[in-house]
C-alpha cells in the first residue's frame, strides 16, 4: 500500500491521516493552469488588474516598506486571501488570514454569502496588525489579530455582536483612539430602496470592545435629496491634520463610484469635497473599446516616499456586461487637487496600462521585486500540498482528499454534490484571464449513475459545467460535458456524451478546458501519451459569469468528485 502525504490545510482538521484505499477514489496528475494577459507593459509601466481573478473589495495598509492587501473570499475557504508587496507592483500571496475551521465555518451559505470586504490596518500603539470583516449570512461582525501577517497565524475571532450591516473598517488615530466605520440602515425607517449610513463608534483597542454610543456620519450619500443607494465600504484617515471619510455609493454595478468627505474631527460633521465622484466609470460609452467597469470600493496607501496610491475593484467585461474572472484588484496614484485626493477625473477610462510614477520607480528597482507572476503556468497541487491559490467550496469539516508522493492527487467521491450547498470534494483555484488553459489527467472507473470524478468549471450552486467520466442511465461508463444554468433552480443547458470502449474505460484520460476566445470555453480530451485531443463539446462562457448567475463571484475552476 502506498503511503500517502497529509496535506497542509489539514493541520486545521482534527483525525489521524487514513489511507485513500477502501473505496474507488479518483486519482489525478497535475493539474495546470495558464492564462493570458490581453495587454503588455513596457519596463516603466505595469498592468492592470494588478491582481486578475476573484479578489475583489482590497483593503491595504503599509507598516515600513512592507505592504498588505486582503481581499474578500465569500463562502470559499481559506478565507480572506492576503498578499505583500514592497513596490505595489508584484505581489505574493503570503496565504489566507482566515485559514482554520475554527475562524471561518461556512456549511450552507450562497456562494456570494460569507466573508465580505475585508479591512485590514496597522495599530502603532500596540505593534499589532487588525482585520476585520462581516460573516454575512453565517455569522456577525469579527476580527482578528497577530503581530506579523508573514505568519499567516492570526488568532480567532473576536466578536462585536453590536456591529451591525456589512463593510466594518479600523482606524487608529494617533492619540491613541481608534474607531470602527460600518454600513448599516439609517437610525430611522429607511427613506428608499437601498438607502443605508455609515456610522462610526469609539473602539477599545485595549479590551477588545467597541465603547460610546455609534453615530451616522453619512446618511444616504453625499445628496440625500438626490436618493443615492448603498453608500458602503467605509475608510477613515487622518491628512495632515485632516480627516478624510472616503467611501462608495451606487452599488458594485455600472453606476459605482467613490466619493470623499473631510472633517476636522473623526467624529464629524463631515462635509463632502468640492470634487466628487473621484473614481467611477459610471456614464462612459457602452461601446468603447476594452471597456473596464463597475470601479469603486477603494482604499487608500501613502508610500515611503510621500506619494498616495488607490487600490479599488472593476470588473473586465467581455461583451454585454458578462465577465467570468469576477471583480478583481485595480491600482492607480492619486493626485491632489487643492487638498483634495482624486484617483481619476472624470470621463477617464481605467487605464489597462499605467505609467509608473518616479518614487514606484525607485522602489521597483531598489527593491529587485520578481513576485507573483498571474499569467505564468501554475500547478494546483505538488507534492509539497496545495498551492495558495488553492480553494475549496465552504469550509471543510472532513478530509477527502490525499497528495501521494508522486505527486498525484486522490479524491475521494462523496455523496455531496456540486449543486448542493454544502462542501463537495472540489479543490480549484480562480479564473483569472479572458483566455486560459487548464489540463489534467484523470484514472477513474465510475461504478454507480451518480458517480463522477472530473474537471468543474464553478460560478456558484446553480451556474457551473462538468467534464469527465461517469455512467449513464443504461449503465454504460462514458465521458461526460455537461452545463446547468440558472438563479433559481439546476437547469441543464448542454449535453454532450461519448462512449468509452472497454479498454479506454480502464485508461487514464487526460482532460483539457480552454478559452480560445472570451465567448466559448472547448472541453477536449485525449488517450495515451500522444495526447491526440478530440473535442467532446464547447459551452457558451457567458454561462458562468455573474451577469448569469447573480451574485459577486468569478469562475473558479478545479478536480472535483462525487458518488454514491
Amino acid at each position: 500500500m502506498k503511503v500517502f502525504r497529509k496535506v497542509l490545510f489539514t493541520l486545521a482538521l482534527a483525525g489521524n491521516i487514513t489511507i485513500l484505499s477502501s473505496q474507488n477514489v479518483a486519482v489525478f496528475d497535475e493539474f495546470l493552469y495558464k492564462s493570458e494577459s490581453q495587454m503588455k507593459a513596457s519596463e516603466n509601466q505595469y498592468l492592470n488588474p494588478i491582481l486578475p481573478g476573484c479578489y475583489p473589495d482590497p483593503s491595504i495598509c503599509r507598516v515600513g516598506k512592507d505592504y498588505y492587501l486582503v481581499n474578500s473570499s465569500f463562502s470559499y475557504y481559506p478565507g480572506v486571501p492576503i498578499w505583500h508587496s514592497t513596490d505595489l507592483i508584484h505581489w505574493t500571496q503570503l496565504g489566507h488570514v482566515l485559514n482554520r475551521p475554527s475562524q471561518l465555518l461556512t456549511k450552507n451559505s450562497k456562494m456570494s454569502w460569507g466573508v465580505y470586504a475585508p479591512d485590514i490596518k496597522y495599530n502603532p500603539h500596540n505593534k499589532t496588525f487588525y482585520m476585520i470583516t462581516t460573516g454575512t449570512g453565517y455569522g456577525n461582525t469579527t476580527y482578528v489579530k497577530t503581530d506579523d501577517p508573514k505568519k499567516c497565524n492570526w488568532s480567532d475571532p473576536i466578536a462585536l455582536p453590536s456591529v451591525k450591516g456589512i463593510d466594518p473598517s479600523f482606524f487608529f488615530d494617533e492619540d491613541g483612539k481608534a474607531y470602527i466605520l460600518n454600513n448599516e440602515p439609517p437610525a430611522y425607517e429607511p427613506l428608499y430602496d437601498g438607502h443605508r449610513a455609515i456610522w462610526i463608534r469609539e473602539f477599545d483597542w485595549k479590551n477588545d470592545r467597541v465603547v460610546g454610543e455609534p453615530k451616522v456620519v453619512i446618511d444616504g450619500g453625499l445628496d440625500i435629496t438626490k436618493k443615492p443607494s448603498w453608500i458602503e465600504g467605509p475608510h477613515l484617515y487622518k491628512i495632515k491634520g485632516k480627516y478624510y471619510l472616503m467611501a462608495a455609493e451606487g452599488g458594485t454595478g455600472p453606476n459605482h463610484r467613490e466619493v470623499i468627505l473631510t472633517s476636522d474631527s473623526p467624529m464629524g460633521p463631515f462635509i463632502p469635497c468640492a470634487i466628487n465622484p473621484i473614481l467611477t466609470q459610471m456614464g462612459l460609452p457602452s461601446d468603447r473599446k476594452e471597456p473596464i467597469t463597475c470601479a469603486g470600493h477603494a482604499d487608500l496607501v501613502e508610500t515611503e516616499n510621500g506619494e498616495w496610491f488607490a487600490v479599488f475593484l472593476a470588473v473586465r467585461p467581455y461583451r454585454n456586461g458578462h465577465e467570468n474572472t469576477g471583480r478583481e484588484t485595480f491600482l492607480l496614484p492619486v493626485k491632489w487637487n487643492d487638498e483634495q485626493p482624486i484617483i481619476l477625473d472624470k470621463g477617464k477610462v481605467v487605464p489597462y496600462v499605467v505609467d509608473m510614477t518616479p518614487g514606484m520607480k525607485n522602489l521597483s528597482e531598489n527593491n529587485k521585486i520578481q513576485g507573483y507572476d498571474p499569467y505564468a503556468p501554475a500547478l494546483l497541487w505538488t507534492s509539497k500540498g496545495l498551492s495558495k491559490e488553492a480553494t475549496f467550496i465552504r469550509t471543510p469539516k472532513e478530509e477527502f482528499f490525499q497528495i501521494r508522493k508522486d505527486g498525484k492527487l486522490a479524491l475521494k467521491p462523496r455523496e455531496i454534490r456540486i449543486e448542493q450547498f454544502g462542501n463537495p470534494s472540489f479543490i480549484g483555484r480562480r479564473v483569472n484571464s479572458k483566455r486560459f488553459k487548464a489540463q489534467t489527467a484523470l484514472t477513474y472507473i465510475p461504478e454507480g449513475k451518480l458517480d463522477f470524478a472530473g474537471i468543474v468549471c464553478f460560478q456558484n450552486d446553480y451556474c457551473y459545467v462538468q467534464f469527465g467520466k461517469t455512467v449513464d442511465r443504461q449503465g454504460k461508463v462514458i465521458l461526460s460535458l455537461k452545463s446547468y444554468s440558472s438563479r433559481s433552480k439546476k437547469e441543464l443547458k448542454d449535453e454532450y456524451e461519448y462512449f468509452l470502449s472497454d479498454k479506454e474505460k480502464k485508461q487514464k484520460v487526460y482532460l483539457k478546458v480552454e478559452a480560445l476566445t472570451p465567448e466559448e470555453y472547448t472541453f477536449s480530451y485525449a488517450f495515451g501519451r500522444s495526447k491526440s485531443w478530440t473535442v467532446l463539446g464547447k459551452v457558451k462562457s457567458s454561462l458562468l459569469s455573474t451577469a448569469t448567475a447573480g451574485g459577486f463571484t468569478g469562475t473558479t475552476i478545479g478536480v472535483y468528485a462525487t458518488g454514491e
